[in-house]
């Protein structure tokens, strides 16, 4: 009985170790995930743009990752933007995309892939449009925003920039604190309902605007789920807010079949 006692308890233990090592397609989705976000940090957005997507995909696995990305205050200049209208952008085609979010910082950049899996309004739009930004701090000088010569900025503007670089380093804390409170049950179908029951107007647009256009994807979002559960959600669009109405009235129209076929995993 002594030995068959002790073969059931290592048995166990055993069951127990195997069960918490992770498994291997999780160590190399993880290590794939790790990669892209390092893409994402570069300078070159020919190589960051097919990545954006595919980090979103990862939906909740990427938050974590996304949350550490945004401590890092460093500016980042892109080239190769092609014709992206962006608050950063030195040229203009006169057509193109349109990313509100002044991507040429680390932070930001951050975000703009973070709200989007989340719907959240974390401020960086906001911070994008910052009249002391150091993207308007750079276009005072050609020289300096070309040869990213620091040194050539004023005392003032040194000081505006490292006050920027500590806002942007509270909003990281608060996005982290708030991912402390709200990870346990997290789903991006979650998110998605309780963007559209609250009333941040930025929420209710990246929801919204995320169906209609949006092909990166939602667990749990099926045609059923959207009929039952969201679809009801979007009537109060339909009526008072004018920014919204034109989307929102789309969206309660169309087929669902149609645009979830979009949302397909691209990874």
């Amino acid at each position: 009985m002594r030995k068959k006692g002790k073969f059931l308890i290592l048995l166990n233990m055993f069951s127990i170790s195997a069960f918490a090592q992770p498994s291997a397609y999780t160590t190399a989705r993880d290590s794939e995930l790790t990669k892209m976000i390092s893409l994402l940090k570069q300078d070159d957005f020919n190589k960051i743009y097919p990545v954006k997507d595919k980090i979103v995909n990862y939906q909740k696995a990427a938050i974590p990752l996304l949350i550490e990305m945004l401590k890092d205050t460093s500016f980042v200049k892109l080239k190769n933007t092609a014709d992206l209208i962006y608050p950063g952008a030195t040229d203009f085609y006169g057509h193109g995309g349109i990313l509100a979010y002044d991507i040429d910082w680390l932070p930001i950049r951050a975000a703009w892939l973070l709200e989007n899996i989340t719907f959240k309004n974390f401020g960086y739009l906001k911070l994008s449009h910052h009249p002391e930004s150091l993207g308007e701090l750079y276009k005072k000088n050609h020289v300096v925003y070309i040869d990213h010569n620091l040194s050539a900025l004023t005392p003032e503007d040194i000081e505006k920039q490292k006050s920027l670089r500590l806002h942007m380093l509270k909003l990281a804390d608060t996005v982290e604190r708030w991912w402390q409170q709200n990870k346990e049950g997290w789903t991006r179908f979650r998110a998605l309902k309780e963007a559209l029951v609250g009333n941040d107007l930025i929420e209710q647009e990246n929801a919204i605007r995320y169906m209609l256009s949006d092909q990166t994807v939602c667990e749990g979002l099926t045609v059923s789920s959207y009929n039952e559960e969201i679809k009801p959600l979007i009537k109060r669009f339909l009526h008072g807010n004018e920014y919204l109405f034109e989307y929102a009235n789309r969206l309660y129209d169309s087929d669902p079949a149609r645009w979830l076929s979009w949302k397909v995993i691209k990874n």
